[in-house]
């Protein structure tokens, strides 16, 4: 056989399978432009699925991490608020009415826990800044909310219902 003979057979076999196609499928650009569009929506439909996993995982972990996050500063909130002060030496006297540090020298109360000069009625220090602390527990005290603030976090909380409020 020779080479014009199988380029013949190999030609009508190509035709053959052509219009068997065209038969079977209808016109070529037809089917080449339907094929493409639904590669293209199983495409989409695979990234937007992959995109809303990974919307839902990130929310989840950024909840959870704030969930502990808050958990942890209402369990140093009753870890503080149960700890025991420093003890007096010296000149340094307890008071016993009060519970804080008197200084017989000078005649002033101070924190244990801080350091800071404690006004013997209310029971709150002011700090440098001028922010005013719960002695008891060492953390921020708003008065006229009655929330604590951790000095580390700055996480606030209501005691009373032992919540983190925003």
């Amino acid at each position: 056989m020779s080479d014009t003979d199988r380029t013949l057979i190999d030609t009508t076999r190509a035709h053959r399978e052509r219009m068997l196609g065209a038969l079977a499928h209808g016109p070529q650009a037809t089917r080449r432009s339907v094929n493409t569009n639904v590669g293209r929506l199983l495409g989409s439909v695979i990234l937007g699925a992959v995109i809303c996993c990974a919307c839902l995982g990130t929310s989840f972990v950024v909840n959870l991490l704030e969930d502990r996050k808050q958990q942890e500063a209402i369990s140093a909130f009753q870890a503080a608020a149960a700890a025991n002060p420093v003890l007096p030496g010296g000149t340094v006297v307890k008071d016993d009415a009060t519970g804080f540090l008197l200084d017989q020298a000078t005649g002033e109360y101070t924190d244990p826990r801080t350091g800071f000069v404690v006004d013997p009625v209310t029971g709150y220090a002011t700090d440098p800044e001028g922010k005013l602390i719960d002695t008891r527990i060492g953390w921020y005290i708003d008065p006229a909310t009655g929330y604590y603030t951790n000095p580390t976090s700055g996480i606030t909380i209501d005691p009373q219902t032992l919540t983190v409020v925003e």
